[in-house]
C-alpha cells in the first residue's frame, strides 16, 4: 500500500496502470478489494465532483466511506488541524482522502499517519487525480498522448490542476504550453507562450484544457473584467467551428460566458462531461492503485 500525494510519485508504469484499471472498471463497476475497510474523506474546501466520485468510488469496490465535514467538527472552536488529525487517526481508518487550502496539508498528514493518503487538492500546489482522469480522457480518445501539442489557458497562477496536468502530460509525452493574461501566469513559467490572446496560441493545437477562474484565491485588480477576459482568452463557438478537431477540457466547475460559453457544450470534441464520468473510474483505480 502507498499514498498518492503528488505526480512525481507515479512512474509511467504507475500512470499505464492506473489507466489499464481504469478500463476494466468502465466495463466491471464494481469490485470488492476495500471490503472491510473504511476510508475517511477529509474535505477542509467544499467540492462536488471530486468528493462524491470519490464517495462513490469508495462504495464500488466493497468499502465504507466516512465523511468529515470541517465545518461540523471541532476546527470551528480553534482545534488546529495536527489535532484534528491525531483524534481521526485513533479510529483506525484504512486510508484517507484529504482535501485542504494550504499545500502540503497531505504530506503532512502523511507523516503523522501509517495509512494510505490520496490527495483530493492541496491549495494551488498539486490535484494528482484531476490531472490523471483529464489525460485518461484525452487517451481514450487519440489512444496515445505522445507527442500531441496541449495549450493550458487561463488562471495557471493559482492551478493545482495547472500544475498536475503539466507534470502528467509532460511525463506521457505531450508538448505543453500555457497561456492567459500575464497576471495569471507564474513568472519565469518555462511553458508559458507569451500571447495577446488564445487566438494566437491556438492554431496547431491537438487540445485545450480551459482552467476555471479561480476567484476565491485572487487579489483585485489581476483582470480588467470578466468580459474582457471572455473575448481574450475564453473558448467560444467561433474557436471550436474554425478547428472541428480541437479536443476541449475543462476540471469544473466552468463559469460559462466567461472561461467557455454554454454553447460549447453541443459540441462533441467538448469533453467535459466525459472527464466527470471518466473520474468515478480512475478514482477507483487510483483506490486500488494505493490501497489493494
Amino acid at each position: 500500500m502507498h499514498s498518492l500525494l503528488d505526480i512525481h510519485s507515479l512512474s509511467i508504469e504507475d500512470i499505464h496502470s492506473i489507466f489499464t484499471q481504469t478500463d476494466v472498471y468502465h466495463q466491471k463497476k464494481t469490485d470488492t478489494i476495500l471490503k472491510d475497510k473504511d476510508i475517511l474523506i477529509a474535505f477542509f474546501e467544499s467540492s462536488t465532483r471530486t468528493r462524491i466520485s470519490f464517495e462513490i468510488a469508495v462504495r464500488r469496490l466493497g468499502g465504507t466511506p466516512i465523511q468529515f465535514n470541517a465545518q461540523e467538527s471541532s476546527l470551528s472552536k480553534g482545534e488546529s488541524f495536527i489535532d484534528t488529525i491525531h483524534t481521526l487517526h485513533q479510529y483506525g481508518v484504512h486510508g484517507w482522502i484529504i482535501r485542504h487550502s494550504q499545500a502540503l496539508a497531505p504530506s503532512i498528514l502523511q507523516t503523522e499517519t501509517q495509512s494510505p493518503v490520496i490527495n483530493a487538492g492541496d491549495g494551488s500546489h498539486q490535484h494528482p487525480t484531476q490531472a490523471l482522469l483529464d489525460a485518461y480522457t484525452l487517451y481514450r480518445k487519440w489512444g496515445t498522448i505522445d507527442g500531441k501539442n496541449i495549450l493550458i489557458v487561463g488562471d495557471v497562477l493559482h492551478s493545482r490542476v495547472a500544475r498536475s496536468n503539466i507534470q502528467l502530460l509532460q511525463k506521457l509525452g505531450a508538448n505543453i504550453y500555457v497561456t492567459g493574461p500575464g497576471t495569471l501566469l507564474p513568472k519565469c513559467f518555462d511553458h508559458t507562450v507569451q500571447v495577446a490572446t488564445i487566438h494566437h496560441a491556438i492554431h496547431e493545437m491537438d487540445a485545450v484544457i480551459m482552467l476555471r477562474m479561480q476567484i476565491e484565491r485572487m487579489k483585485r485588480g489581476l483582470i480588467p473584467s470578466e468580459t474582457e477576459y471572455a473575448r481574450y482568452f475564453g473558448m467560444n463557438q467561433a474557436i471550436l467551428e474554425k478547428y472541428p478537431n480541437l479536443l476541449v477540457l475543462h476540471p469544473g466547475p466552468a463559469n460559462y460566458g466567461i472561461e467557455i460559453s454554454m454553447e460549447c457544450l453541443q459540441y462533441e470534441n467538448v469533453l467535459i462531461r466525459k472527464q466527470v464520468k471518466n473520474g468515478l473510474y480512475i478514482r477507483m483505480a487510483v483506490l486500488k492503485h494505493c490501497l489493494a
